[in-house]
Parts: structure tokens; sequence; C-alpha cells
């Protein structure tokens, strides 16, 4: 059963006809962006990077700030109003008889469906189907699914909102759309651990970088930085972090003359990285874990990489993290 069909039948809504509720509301830019990688199938997205994710294996969903998810729920709820974005993938008999069901069951249900549109997603033919449901005369709830049937499992695309919102996040949802990647095939003999040879793109407030796509992104806590990202790899040893912090003056010299003490360093460098100077200096970590400290310096801000790498598989970790390095840009 589908999850429309799930609230409809536990709260036992009908429908009502109209088109009421609806909210002229501007249109809401694209910022900055995360990734987001299923565990188990492996397929990745990007997703706004201050909303609030509700992820398991084969169901991820995106919501634009807290207890919108209530709203999904029980939309005549005391909930906000905001918008959903969802990937779902479901297994049965056939992905074409999967995709039959749940549109009848919405259409059963009382929901409104235009007629269905081709859509290509990376590369893949798929059916989009833009819905509306008119919970009471105030509320009403817009969308579409975008069915992609892939190997045997269907992926189930979901972009919806309520008041308005679904239209005004248009961009926000091509933007997560057209990041949209399936699984790569596994390459025999390759040890799936390893940083991915494919990679995607952060872009925060103050730095771009690529990272290897099967590099999740963890929830480390900002402190006194003014910006802070890390993801972790297949391995939970092997890490890759950038903090931003005031360098109060100091140039890149001074800040690693400030911070190479600490460690007991066995290489030092001084590569360019981002179009700026800047120092870098190699520690062991643990017995089979290495870490590398690299230092920026730029508009009196200090860039702080941090790369984290199993020591046995050393020169692959440092191939795909000199390509991070390689990638970041300054804003």
């Amino acid at each position: 059963m589908t999850t429309h069909a799930r609230i409809l039948l536990a709260l036992g809504f009908i429908l009502l006809a109209g088109c009421g509720g609806e909210t002229k509301i501007e249109p809401v830019p694209v910022g900055a962006m995360e990734s987001y990688r299923d565990p188990g199938y492996g397929y990745s997205l990007h997703f706004p990077k201050e909303w609030v994710a509700n992820t398991q294996v084969g169901r991820a969903s995106f919501y634009n700030r807290q207890d919108v998810d209530k709203k999904f729920l029980d939309p005549t709820g005391p909930y906000p109003d905001g918008v959903v974005i969802m990937v779902e993938i479901i297994k049965g008999s056939t992905p074409d008889q999967e995709k039959k069901r749940i549109i009848d069951e919405m259409t059963k249900n009382g929901f409104v469906l235009m007629p269905e549109q081709p859509v290509t997603v990376n590369g893949k033919p798929g059916t989009k189907f833009t819905y509306s449901g008119q919970w009471t005369k105030n509320v009403k709830e817009s969308g579409e699914h975008l069915f992609v049937p892939h190997d045997t499992l269907l992926y189930d695309i979901r972009f919806a909102g309520f008041a308005g919102l679904y239209e005004a996040h248009r961009a926000v949802f091509d933007a997560s759309l057209g990041s949209f990647q399936f699984p790569k095939p596994v390459v025999p003999g390759r040890d799936q651990s390893l940083p991915s040879e494919t990679s995607s793109e952060y872009n925060g407030r103050l730095f771009v970088f690529q990272y290897p796509d099967n590099f999740n992104f963890t929830s480390p806590p900002k402190g006194s930085n003014e910006e802070v990202v890390e993801l972790r790899g297949v391995r939970q040893d092997c890490s890759i972090r950038l903090d931003v912090f005031g360098a109060k003056g100091l140039t890149v010299e001074k800040v690693f003359d400030q911070n190479k003490g600490k460690f007991r360093a066995t290489s030092m460098g001084s590569p360019t990285v981002g179009g700026q100077p800047a120092r870098s200096l190699t520690y062991q970590v643990a017995s089979n874990v290495e870490r590398r400290f690299v230092f920026m310096v730029k508009n009196d801000k200090v860039y702080r990489v941090t790369l984290d790498w199993f020591r046995p598989q050393r020169d692959e970790y440092i191939a795909a993290y000199e390509k991070v390095l390689a990638s970041i840009r300054i804003k």
C-alpha cells in the first residue's frame, strides 16, 4: 500500500473537489545543497542543506522545515505548510504493475491526476504524474510522482507541497532531480570500500569542492566555526572535513606554526589549494590510520582541510584526496 493510500485509509478523509487553499508565493532560489547516498541501494541526490532529513534504506524524505513531515501525515492538523523531496524504492512483480497499482489507488482515493508525461532521469526513461488533492477548502496538496524503472526496481521520486509551496520550489526540485544518480555498476575485483571514482559536488556558503560519491555527510557540531562540513567513507576511519574560522590577522605561515608543534609530523608540504598558498602536515593517528591537515588563509579566515585514510590503502586514498584538494574553490 502506498503512503498516500495509508494516510487516506487511516484518517478516513474524503478529498473535496475544488482548487482553494492555493496562495501565490515568490519562487524559492536554489541555495547550498548536500548530497545523500542510500547506503543499501547506492542511489544519490542533492537536497537543500538546511532541510530536515528522514532516511532509511530504500526510503528517504527531505522536508524544508521541522514538523512538515507531520503535515503530510495529518494535512488538517496544526502543522506548518511545507514541501518534501522523497525517494522510495518499490519492489514487486514488475515495475509497470507496481506503478499501475499506485496510480489506481491514488485515483480511487480522490486524487486528481493529470495525464501521464514522459520524463528522463539521469538518462533513464520514466513517466511523471502531476497530482493534487483538496483536503479542506483551505488545505490543498500539490505534487508529482516520477516513476523510473531500474533493474527490477521501481524508483518513485516525489516532489510535493502545501499552500502554493510546491510551485514556489520548482527550481529547488529541478536542481535535486538534476543531481539524481542511479547506483553505479560494481566493478569486478574492485574493493567497494575505496573512494568512488565518480564525484559529486558540495556547494557551501564559503567554498565548493568535489568529493567521492560514496562518501556520506555527517552532522558535526559547528562550534565557533563559520562553516564546517564532514563526510565519511564506507570505512568509518576514512573521512574528509573542512572547517572555516577566523584568522585574527594571522598569515597561513603563522597559523601553520601555531599548529605544527601539536603533532608528530611524518611529512610537511607547501601545496597550492583553491588558488591559495597552503601548508600541510601528515601524521599517524592510529596504527592503521593517517591524517593530513591542510591550512589556507583568505579574507582573514582559516580554511582547514582534514583528511583521514586507511594506511594499508594509502596510495588509493591519497589519489582520491588529491582530486578533492584540486577541486576546492574558496568563494
